[in-house]
């Protein structure tokens, strides 16, 4: 099941969007592809995992005024596509651009090093040492994960927020935020504030 919404936002605003080039990436191949990999996944709430991408990618949209905002869509629409599926950094490569795929590879989580030292120790480290491209995506990221985490068990959405606050108050006080990314930052800090975190 997809959420039509998304996907009409992303057909109808993105794609045809004069912000976008679109001949330097074709959006629309890089979403058939993302979703052609995730096929299979399911998020939480039921819906195909590809809502999540294009969710991301609509944050990134609303929020993000670039001259490369086709490169951050692309990016946001596969940043999954090397932690969850059966893709390679290479295959990315190839077909959508080295600025891509270094992209999609700055905002994948390596599983040793959350096993060693913590996911929340992990991410306020990694999140702090990013390029302001990859940042704005990974908070666009956590922002739709706590948006969409009405679905998950207690005690899961209690791990979020309480890591995502930990994550934040990190960046806060170590991190010069970009104007997109204190605009995404600051619907994070409003989402955790309501949920008294």
């Amino acid at each position: 099941m997809v959420d039509m919404n998304v996907l009409n936002f992303f057909n109808k605003e993105i794609i045809t969007s004069e912000r976008v080039n679109n001949e330097n990436i074709d959006l629309k191949k890089v979403y058939e592809f993302a979703r052609d990999k995730h096929e299979g996944q399911y998020r939480a709430d039921g819906n195909d995992y590809i809502v999540h991408p294009l969710r991301v990618a609509k944050i990134i949209f609303e929020n993000k005024e670039s001259k490369e905002l086709e490169v951050l869509i692309a990016a946001a629409l596969l940043h999954d596509v090397i932690e969850d599926t059966r893709t390679c950094l290479v295959e990315l490569g190839e077909r959508f651009g080295e600025m891509v795929a270094s992209l999609v590879l700055e905002v994948t989580s390596a599983s040793f090093a959350i096993k060693l030292l913590g996911k929340a120790v992990y991410l306020e480290q990694k999140m702090n040492s990013m390029t302001n491209y990859a940042l704005c995506i990974k908070l666009a990221d956590r922002l739709d994960n706590l948006r969409d985490s009405d679905t998950l068990s207690e005690e899961r959405r209690t791990k979020l927020f309480s890591d995502t606050r930990r994550i934040m108050d990190y960046l806060n006080k170590n991190r010069t935020f970009t104007a997109s990314q204190r605009r995404i930052a600051q619907q994070i800090n409003e989402l955790l504030n309501k949920a008294n975190f």
